[in-house]
């Protein structure tokens, strides 16, 4: 509950009591609790005070003409306005603290009712006279929390933006099979809406299964053909790679050194059957293919050249 509604409510409840007891028995007795009451500087919600029985019996045959006009004074005070007062003949005569009183509740009404809310407009419904006058009634409902709102004299027409109303005005009895009418079309509102999202997620989520099931038989069918072409493109890699190794000659030459053969006949002569290296039956080695001349000597040039004669047959 707002703190404002709250204090009001709070302030209410000793002119509730006098109401309730035992010695409100005279309409004069009534009529003093309707003025208190609304001149009290913190009341501003009046319908638990109107619901009692004390103060509907004002509207009784019996109560004197004098009396009688406390009860819709109250009901103005409640949720009516300024110029409802103005409006009404028999009503008892206003103290300044109820003119006050009146004039800040009938705010509350049209700042909530009323677009745009100019000068010209409060000073009318208010019966203000000056501009100065109606800046006051404003301050005061500013600094009573009242209202929370900018005054623009400057803007054409001089106007007051209100951003916030306090929640002090009661409810008309005669307006609530309205307000039910206007909350059950709320909510009939609401459950459309309500039923066209759920409608729309369903849409949604059925949209992004068929998403997600097309990519997962597409990842499929992809996976299964990495996994077809891998057997392939080892094959066809093993005979790519014998191809150029045969035209580089590196694998016929490789095989036919692992089988003693050279790449040429100074080659294939080293690597003869009879190597230099075997013994003969008296265990004499054989007469050696291979001669070294280690000699020093000087060629051309002036270096170092050592003669080497390998594999030649005696």
């Amino acid at each position: 509950m707002d703190q404002t509604h709250a204090r009001a409510l709070e302030a209410l409840q000793p002119f509730v009591a006098l109401a309730t007891s035992n010695s409100a028995t005279s309409p004069r007795f009534v009529a003093n609790i309707v003025t208190n009451a609304t001149s009290a500087p913190q009341t501003y919600v009046f319908a638990e005070l109107l619901e009692t029985p004390t103060i509907q019996a004002l509207a009784a045959p019996d109560t004197p003409a004098e009396y009688k006009g406390y009860l819709k004074l109250l009901e103005i005070f409640a949720w009516g306005t300024w110029q409802e007062y103005q409006a009404t003949p028999n009503l008892p005569k206003l103290s300044a603290e109820q003119t006050l009183k009146l004039r800040l509740l009938s705010l509350l009404t049209l700042a909530t009712t009323t677009k745009p809310l100019t000068y010209q407009t409060l000073m009318n419904s208010l019966s203000l006279p000056t501009t100065a006058d109606l800046e006051s009634l404003v301050t005061t409902a500013i600094y009573a929390n009242l209202i929370s709102a900018r005054l623009s004299p400057a803007s054409t027409p001089p106007t007051i933006n209100v951003t916030s109303v306090a929640p002090l005005r009661d409810v008309q009895p005669q307006s609530l099979p309205q307000m039910v009418t206007l909350l059950t079309e709320w909510e009939s509102r609401c459950g459309e809406v309500v039923t066209d999202l759920e409608t729309e997620i369903a849409r949604v989520k059925a949209n992004a299964q068929k998403r997600f099931a097309k990519e997962q038989a597409y990842r499929d069918r992809l996976d299964e053909a990495v996994q077809r072409r891998q057997p392939e493109t080892g094959r066809e890699g093993g005979n790519a790679a014998d191809k150029r190794a045969g035209k580089s000659g590196f694998g016929r030459g490789f095989d036919r050194m692992a089988f003693g053969l050279g790449r040429n006949k100074r080659e294939a002569d080293d690597f003869d059957e009879d190597d230099g290296f075997a013994s003969g039956d008296n265990g004499e080695a054989a007469a050696s293919r291979m001669d070294i001349d280690e000699g020093a000597g000087v060629g051309r040039g002036g270096s170092r050249q050592t003669k080497r004669v390998v594999g030649r047959k005696a």
